[in-house]
Order: C-alpha cells, then structure tokens, then sequence
C-alpha cells in the first residue's frame, strides 16, 4: 500500500507540475493564492483517490478550481476604501425640468348624442406641464404636474328646442417619477378635476307653441344637468389621462434614452457581487454610484461646485485607453442629441461632438455633457432677474 501511495504522489505531481505552468505566465491573482488552491486539490484527490472515490482526473479538478479562483470576487482588505466606490453619475435637475413637455392650447370637435340630444360645439383645452422636485433631497423623486383648463361651447339640438351651453373645467394631472440609481421610472397617473356648465340660451318656436315648450324644457333640462356635467367630467379626465400618460411615457423614456448609465457600467467592468445603486438628492442635482451595500456615494472634488454640465460622468482613477475610448464615443452620441436644447443648426453637430473631451480634476476623470445649455440657462435666468 505505501508503494503505491508514493507511486500515486509521483504521478500527481507530475501532471500537476505540467498543468501548473501556463499559470505562472497568465495574469492571474496573487500566485500564493493559486497555489492554495492547487495544494487543497491535490490533498482532496490524492486522498479519493485511497479511498476510491476519485472520479475527476486531476487536471480536470485543477483547471475547475483555478478557474473558479480567477473569477470569483477578490475578498476586500478591510480598509475603509475598498467600500467607497468610484463611479459617480450627476444629473441636473434643472435639466431634468428643461425636459418637460411644452404648454399645450388646443381645440377639438364635441359631436355627441346625450340624453336624446344631439350636442355638437368645441373644447379648448389649455395646459403648462411643470415638474416639482421631492423636498426630501435623500429621494430623488419629482412629479410631473399638468395643470390647466378646459372650456366649451355646445348646442344641444332636441327638435323643437336648441339648448346653447358654456363649460369650464380645471384639472392637475401628476405623476411621480422616481431615480433608482440605475434608470427613471414613472408611477400611475392621478388627476384632480372639476367640470360644471350653464345654459346660455334656449331656442323654440315661436308664438304659443314656444312657451309651452319652453315651460316643459327648462325643468327638464335643470334636471339633466349635474348628469351632463358628470359624464363631461369623465370624458374630460380619460381624455387627458391618455395624453399625459403618452406624454410623460416619452418623458422616462427620453430620460433614459440620454443618460447611458448601464452601458458606462459595463465598459468600466463587471459589478461586483453584492453591489448596489446608491444615490443622493441635493438642491441641484441627482446623483448615484454603484458600491457595497454599506458603502456611501463618495465626495467629489471641490472644482465638482464649479460645474454646470446637465450630465456628468466621474471616474476615479483613469480609465484604460480603450474603455476612455468608448466611454467617449458612447457619451459623444447624448452630447450630438442635446442639440434640440441648443438651438443649432445641424451642421453643429460635428462641433459638439469635438467639444466633448474628458478633463481630470484631482484624482477624478470627468466627462460633462451638454456644459453649454446649462451655463445658457443660467445666463438667461440673470439676465431676467437683472432685466
């Protein structure tokens, strides 16, 4: 038996020393490391293999081992920098609200038949989207509101009698839309409204047959009214939540179209296990990092005050030449798509792809976005407070 034990050693040594080799030459983790993992191998084979229960060949067992060693996440040294993480992504409130669809003055046909009425005349919705941003800055949430009014004009045709109606309704349509870190999401829509009407006038025939219908008319037509006015309401509201819900689709959808937060991820490398999207709310931007679980957004430097970009990218650290490439030639492509913000001409686009270039501030590599539209916006806003 001890023959063929040292018979046995001989052999696993031998095809571990052969296997071993490519190893030393790759760019693996620390080599103590793998050689850990190839001595606790070779002691669990070499003893299957007495025991007669080996059923892997050593190389196998190896190679399986090692692998797993070189994919696995590096275990943190314990000091308090391995959890800051280093990745930050800044985004402009202010931009945020410049993304707000514009105010809505808009008419439409009322043909309808109500109460054996035919009612035909014209709606006039008018609206100004803003956006409310959540007062808790730990929440980097805001709402979306829609508010507004709606009047009408009918004529209510019964034969013998004509019935000419007024309308007024006022509504606020609101939606919240949250950050989690990773992309926008938006909540349901609500709506708060309010419809009434009055008759401005009643047409019937004339003579004897007139006031008599006229008499019959108006109590009928008192008592229809609330009836009337509910179903407008109604209508009123469904109509609006589709459009505001198709608005503020677009609106998310944009949102997350020019912020290509996940991709800036992955060419920066895989996240680690156990991470997750940490953000903050401050009074001008929204900002998230990914991290361990108990890890903090990290500070910027001081020149981070100073910006006044719509989307910043900040890596600690520089990236490799390759993955700065990307980055550049990814963000490049948001930077083109803020020339509706710009008011250029197309042939800009070329120029502001140029402009985007990557700067380093301490030990940070920042890519700014768009730094033109919010320095404009700002100029103006000066410009009507000194005007």
């Amino acid at each position: 038996m001890a023959a063929q034990r040292t018979t046995l050693a001989a052999f696993l040594a031998l095809m571990l020393a052969h296997s071993a080799e490519p190893m030393q030459a790759a760019d693996a983790p620390p080599q103590a490391k793998i050689a850990d993992v190839i001595k606790d191998t070779l002691q669990g084979t070499i003893q299957g293999a007495i025991d007669g229960t080996l059923q892997d060949t050593l190389q196998e067992k190896v190679q399986q081992k090692v692998q797993e060693a070189l994919t696995e996440p590096q275990e943190s040294s314990g000091d308090d920098s391995a959890k800051q993480t280093r990745v930050v992504l800044r985004i402009s409130k202010q931009f945020i609200q410049e993304h707000a669809p514009p105010a809505v003055e808009e008419g439409s046909r009322v043909d309808r038949c109500l109460f054996g009425a035919r009612v035909t005349g014209t709606a006039i919705t008018r609206g100004r989207p803003t956006l409310t941003m959540d007062t808790d800055h730990e929440r980097p949430v805001f709402t979306l509101h829609f508010k507004g009014t709606t009047s009408t004009r009918t004529v209510a045709t019964k034969p013998p009698v004509k019935a000419y109606n007024t309308g007024a309704g006022q509504f606020d349509v609101h939606r919240e839309i949250r950050f989690d870190g990773t992309q926008f999401s938006e909540g349901a829509e609500s709506i708060e409204a309010s419809y009434s009407s009055r008759l401005e006038g009643l047409a019937t025939p004339p003579g004897l047959r007139g006031r008599l219908v006229r008499r019959f008319a108006l109590p009928e037509i008192a008592r229809t009214r609330p009836q009337a006015d509910a179903i407008a309401l109604s209508d009123m509201k469904v109509t609006l939540l589709t459009a505001f819900g198709q608005h503020t689709d677009k609106l998310v959808d944009d949102l997350n179209a020019n912020v290509p937060w996940k991709q800036s991820l992955a060419l920066l490398g895989p996240q680690q296990s156990g991470w997750v999207s940490h953000f903050a709310s401050t009074e001008d931007w929204i900002v998230t990092s990914p991290g361990p679980a108990d890890a903090k957004v990290p500070e910027l430097p001081e020149e981070a005050a100073e910006a006044k970009a719509p989307l910043e990218l900040w890596v600690h650290g520089k990236p490799s030449e390759m993955s700065a490439t990307k980055l550049v030639t990814l963000w490049s492509t948001v930077h083109v798509g803020l020339n509706r913000f710009r008011d250029l001409a197309p042939a800009g686009a070329k120029d502001a792809v140029a402009d985007l270039k990557p700067v380093v501030e301490g030990d940070w590599w920042v890519l700014r976005i768009g730094s033109d539209i919010l320095e404009r916006f700002i100029d103006g806003l000066e410009d009507d407070a000194n005007g």
